[in-house]
């Protein structure tokens, strides 16, 4: 016969944690009633992580008590939590009671402690509980069994009376070790040094009664308090639901382009532009935005390098409204400073303002700079599949920029790194040639449409990027004709039948030509 009588009358009820993030990596939240050990050497934010869930608790109509054992004083607590947003002075001695169970501890062991614990949980009406001290309790007691005998006394008592547990220590959580077993969850927070740079992880060890996010996760500490970052690629998990709508084209506004796009990108599928510094490509995804902007479809720039007034100007010389749609809300600007950042909760960001501005046209510029802050460079296709998925799967049709590793080359540099992922790929060049440089372009791929491959010129103009009609300037170029030139240097044609006037050079008659 099983015996339920540990078991809560409501085993799958979850009880929000009050940590951003926690709850994705615990399906939900914690368990009603369940213990939880909260492990981590010192600084690593057990103490803030666990007045939030007392905060949370309370924000929720519940009833918390934060009991510590020889560790610092309420009124030091206090002090070092008064600048985290989630602390409520209001309610302290209120629905949040700090109690100190140190002298319990001394006078009376375990056993003493126990009786006030549950004493306190009675008198209060506590749904949350936090024990802070664990370590403090095992040197106290007697031999392991007696320790091991007062957590299962703990977790028996508060699952009975619904008061969700957690306990906080600086050992490291073993998930061998016996203590462990009694418990329903492990969580272990952790500060590792990378390079010259600390980062803080957390990792999900044990969670019983429900699946769980496994591995390691970033985490941070601010003024919000303690903040987990899932992968994205092991909890955005789906691949697009949605199939790119062939028959709904989303054109740049350049007529070359668009022509060589069979009529524009494939709604609902993805796009890298591809090329070295200096080459258009954050021009060229101002003109994206700016022509969806114009056909009432809203649109995202995010970008690592020039802010948002910036971008503004640049559009303006190029006779793109960009300004004009930003203040109307079509378009949304936001610059990011790619150092010290952290990926997965910069991804997350991303999502967030897609759904709150119902983007669906987003210009992503500078993958390189999204990635490099990842520790494990071994994530970075799992990464960067798992964003174009989701984005996919929120209705965005995502252009993302990439730098090609040639400043200049007669020859496509083809070491792209995400033309696999992604449906289209579009690569601008700087070709060299007698002194000069000329911009030029190719449709690499387009998965799911007719495409011309054939690579052609373009030129910067006040109207905006243009684009030959044809690629015989591009194939003049690349033969050593004279006729090529820069699309923005190009001489008028003269009209047939009259001879263009030579300049510098003394005429047959003696004189100079006009």
């Amino acid at each position: 016969m099983t015996d339920t009588s540990e078991r809560p009358d409501e085993p799958d009820a979850r009880v929000p944690s009050g940590v951003p993030g926690l709850d994705a990596l615990l399906r939900g939240g914690f368990l009603r009633g369940g213990t939880y050990i909260i492990t981590g050497a010192p600084g690593t934010g057990k103490t803030i992580l666990g007045n939030q869930f007392c905060f949370a608790t309370v924000a929720q109509g519940g009833r918390a008590i934060y009991l510590t054992v020889l560790g610092e004083s309420h009124a030091r607590m206090m002090l070092h939590l008064r600048s985290m947003r989630f602390f409520h002075k209001e309610e302290v001695g209120r629905a949040l009671n700090y109690e100190s169970g140190s002298a319990a501890l001394k006078a009376e062991g375990l056993a003493g402690l126990s009786r006030l614990i549950f004493r306190a949980v009675r008198e209060h009406g506590a749904t949350a509980l936090v024990v802070d001290g664990l370590v403090a309790m095992e040197e106290r007691s007697e031999d392991p069994l007696s320790f091991r005998e007062f957590l299962h006394g703990l977790c028996v008592h508060n699952a009975l009376a619904g008061c969700t547990t957690l306990l906080l220590t600086g050992q490291r959580g073993d998930p061998t070790d016996p203590r462990y077993a009694l418990v329903d969850g492990v969580i272990a927070l952790a500060q590792e040094r990378v390079g010259v740079k600390s980062v803080r992880v957390a990792e999900v060890t044990k969670f019983r009664g429900g699946p769980q996010v496994p591995g390691r996760h970033g985490a941070q500490i601010t003024d919000d308090g303690v903040s987990i970052h899932p992968r994205i690629e092991a909890i955005h998990t789906r691949l697009p639901a949605r199939a790119p709508a062939l028959d709904e084209r989303l054109t740049f506004g350049i007529r070359a382009l668009d022509e060589m796009l069979n009529g524009g990108l494939v709604r609902d599928s993805s796009t890298l532009v591809a090329g070295p510094p200096g080459s258009g490509k954050t021009l060229l995804g101002l003109h994206f935005l700016a022509e969806g902007a114009r056909r009432d479809e809203r649109g995202l720039y995010l970008g690592f390098v020039e802010t948002p007034d910036r971008l503004i100007h640049k559009a303006e010389r190029l006779g793109l409204a960009l300004g004009t749609h930003v203040n109307a809300g079509r378009v949304h600007l936001v610059s990011r400073v790619a150092a010290e950042t952290m990926p997965d909760a910069l991804a997350e960001e991303l999502f967030g303002l897609v759904k709150r501005h119902g983007i669906q046209r987003l210009v992503l510029d500078g993958l390189e700079s999204f990635c490099q802050e990842l520790t494990d460079p071994e994530r970075t296709p799992r990464f960067l599949a798992a964003l174009m998925h989701e984005l996919l799967n929120l209705g965005v049709t995502p252009l993302a920029t990439q730098q090609t590793r040639a400043l200049a080359a007669p020859e496509a540099d083809a070491r792209l790194g995400m033309e696999a992922l992604v449906d289209n790929v579009l690569v601008l060049r700087l070709v060299a040639l007698r002194s000069r440089h000329y911009h030029m372009l190719c449709v690499l791929k387009a998965r799911e449409s007719d495409h011309d491959a054939a690579q052609r010129l373009f030129s910067l103009t006040p109207r905006g990027i243009e684009v030959a009609a044809d690629s015989e300037s591009a194939e003049a170029l690349f033969t050593g004709q004279p006729k090529a030139r820069p699309a923005s240097t190009r001489k008028p044609e003269r009209k047939a039948g009259k001879k263009p006037a030579r300049r510098g050079k003394p005429s047959r008659r003696g004189g100079r030509g006009e």
